[in-house]
């Protein structure tokens, strides 16, 4: 059954918590006024935006660590990735000291309320000191088309160079996706994420922006209905990336930010393998559970797939669920 009442409740329960969502904005605006106001680190801060599933609207809940993007004067010409680097952990030391720590192309705060994730880049287009000048009064926070029309550079510890990335294409590639969709994309993102969260823990790959690109490519942007937008989702997903595990090959997926960049390289033979048999498998059960026509059946599938974020079947006990399922006398919702 297609269960929209129930899908509904599903994605609320997704939805990061006001609470959070404050905590979050929290973190990024108190982060943001240390880096700008920094004595050492102030003169080389351009601004300050966020990126990321918090930004484009695709985290679920309890949420994830804030992408936050800090726009720099350094020319990557004449500074390595590694002194670029050490500038942006030198002002950390300094308000975050022991609760930092370096990742690939970002630092990590870990806050006792929320996670920062803390990316520091530059722009060969801000060379001169009117642009500078004008980059620094933009509030991008508040105005999301408020910044600059080009890529940005950021350091990659692990490549040990400056790579090239541009998270407003990536933001409006999710918001042309979801307007093309009716706005059911970012729900099915959300879904998406959550049945993966849930599906398996090792390998941790493909999670977070990999599985709302894979999404993109392969959703029915025509279906109107959660249930069966998943359905379609897990269907294309299979008819286009199933035959890679047999040949031992990961797909290569294009960056909607920088075509050039293959968001699915860092990924093993091995970990798209088991991504594909979880999704055969998810599959089975979403189009079990949306062929099956009593309600409380159909619940219980969705549940194998969404867990506890499923609303349960209205008028059945919650101790007795599912061994004992009690069928309501009443029709529940309008599903």
């Amino acid at each position: 059954m297609k269960l929209p009442s129930y899908f509904e409740k599903l994605l609320a329960e997704l939805e990061p918590s006001p609470s959070y969502k404050e905590d979050q904005r929290s973190g990024h605006q108190t982060l943001r006024r240390r880096l700008a106001g920094d004595d050492a680190f102030g003169p080389i801060h351009v601004n300050t935006f966020l990126q990321g599933s918090y930004k484009r609207c695709t985290a679920v809940h309890p949420g994830k660590d804030v992408d936050v993007v800090v726009v720099t004067s350094i020319d990557p010409r004449e500074t390595t990735p590694a002194e670029a680097n050490d500038l942006l952990a030198a002002c950390l030391e300094r308000y975050y000291k022991g609760k930092y720590k370096p990742q690939s192309r970002s630092y990590g705060i870990t806050l006792s309320y929320v996670l920062l994730d803390v990316v520091l880049a530059t722009s060969t287009e801000l060379r001169t000191k009117t642009a500078l000048d004008e980059a620094r009064t933009r509030s991008e926070l508040e105005d999301p088309g408020a910044w600059l029309d080009s890529p940005l550079w950021i350091p990659d510890r692990d490549l040990g160079r400056w790579i090239s990335t541009d998270p407003k294409r990536q933001l409006e590639w999710t918001t042309a996706l979801n307007a093309e969709s009716g706005g059911y994309f970012v729900p099915l993102v959300k879904m998406f994420k959550a049945w993966r969260k849930l599906a398996y823990d090792r390998p941790k790959y493909p999670k977070g922006y990999l599985l709302e690109r894979i999404a993109g490519e392969c959703c029915d942007a025509t279906k109107r209905d959660h249930a069966e937008g998943f359905v379609a989702l897990l269907e294309n997903i299979v008819k286009k990336y199933g035959h890679y595990p047999a040949a031992r090959l990961v797909p290569s997926l294009p960056d909607a930010g920088v075509p050039s960049h293959n968001v699915l390289a860092r990924l093993t033979a091995q970990d798209f393998a088991t991504f594909i048999d979880k999704v055969r498998g998810a599959l089975e059960t979403a189009r079990a559970a949306l062929a099956e026509e009593d309600k409380e059946r159909s619940v219980e599938l969705w549940r194998q797939l969404f867990g506890s974020a499923f609303p349960r079947a209205q008028g059945v006990s919650k101790a007795a669920f599912p061994d004992a399922p009690v069928r309501p006398n009443k029709p529940a919702g309008f599903a």
